[in-house]
């Protein structure tokens, strides 16, 4: 390699990483000043783990060509990194206990109406507790009769806003049925119920919040592209709403809880601090890595090299129970995938 050469690939990678530097540094700032403040930055922190990922490359190539300057100034940023995202992938402490109790939760989808393949993998599965979103509305204002047999307590509830419904499948008898009020009238109310678990009371809740979306995008283009529709219409104010009213309501509850389902909100986000407050992220607590459950790319036409990038299916619970294993489950036909946790029972 000339000198020139030499010299003109370094000024382009210190080019490259100085603007990475600056933009990363400033949008840092930002989250910490403004949160999830506008719609634009709310969006960037969504997919927050993603605007690191130039350093994979930049890195290497400033080491490699010996351009120590830039690779200096992505050391802080490197830190940064590893300090947030690197405890997500290391081991954790578990603490066995018995009894336990199994929990499922899984947006089904709306597109995909075979049920045969997902009763089936629920079955294999053994959970104790099931929390179905967007299930069909034949079922969303019956019950499941291909799992009567291990779930007799099944509670289904319609969905005027949007295609089908949430249900509630259970080992344990229901005590009482309710629906708690989000005040956001256009949505529905996500579904609780008091189980007798063993004896003890527990509040079980299936919530699937807002689509964090416009119905008419910001800018119109003459393609339509599912991506785009998320980038051009993405707005949270419903979902947030949301939140604050549940975490509001939770402080109340006098119950041990838990509360699954799709929050359409990301692990990332600064909107998933209030709801860490008031109960435990069962994956955060013990699985290993950022746990994508959405999308699935082979459903939404990405390329199936692309693994779910953000985690919005949550089984969360109140301080009374233990996460003793997170794991998600397979490709079911969903653009989701499932989320199957172990709690300890707060009597172990």
């Amino acid at each position: 390699m000339s000198q020139i050469f030499r010299q003109r690939v370094q000024f382009v990678v210190a080019l490259a990483v100085n603007s990475y530097v600056v933009l990363l540094v400033l949008y840092l700032a930002l989250r910490l000043l403004f949160g999830d403040g506008f719609w634009w930055l709310s969006l960037l922190n969504t997919f927050a783990h993603l605007l690191f990922l130039p350093l994979l490359v930049l890195l290497p190539l400033a080491l490699l060509i010996r351009a120590r300057g830039a690779a200096l100034r992505l050391l802080p940023l490197i830190v940064v990194a590893g300090l947030w995202f690197v405890p997500a992938y290391l081991p954790k402490t578990v603490l066995a206990a018995n009894p336990t109790l199994k929990v499922l939760t899984f947006n089904v989808w709306r597109h995909n109406h075979d049920l045969h393949q997902i009763e089936g993998w629920v079955r294999q599965t053994q959970a104790d507790i099931v929390m179905l979103q967007e299930i069909s509305p034949t079922y969303a204002t019956d019950t499941l009769p291909g799992l009567l047999d291990i779930y007799p307590y099944q509670s289904s509830q319609a969905d005027n806003t949007r295609w089908g419904g949430n249900i509630i499948l259970s080992r344990y008898p229901i005590l009482s049925q309710d629906y708690i009020d989000l005040q956001t009238p256009d949505n529905p109310s996500p579904l609780r119920l008091v189980l007798d678990v063993d004896g003890e009371a527990v509040a079980v809740y299936n919530v699937h919040l807002a689509w964090p979306s416009r119905q008419t995008p910001r800018l119109s283009l003459p393609w339509d592209n599912f991506g785009l529709r998320v980038l051009l219409g993405f707005d949270d104010r419903i979902r947030n709403q949301q939140i604050q009213h549940l975490v509001d309501h939770l402080k109340t509850e006098p119950h041990p809880f838990i509360i699954a389902g799709d929050f359409n909100a990301s692990s990332s986000s600064a909107t998933y601090q209030p709801l860490a407050t008031v109960m435990r992220d069962s994956f955060h607590e013990v699985g290993v890595g950022f746990g994508g459950t959405w999308p699935v790319s082979q459903v939404r036409g990405l390329l199936e090299i692309v693994p779910p990038l953000i985690r919005i299916d949550y089984i969360w619970h109140s301080d009374q129970f233990r996460a003793l294993d997170a794991q998600r489950g397979p490709e079911l036909g969903s653009d989701h995938l499932p989320l199957l946790v172990t709690l300890a029972l707060p009597s172990s």
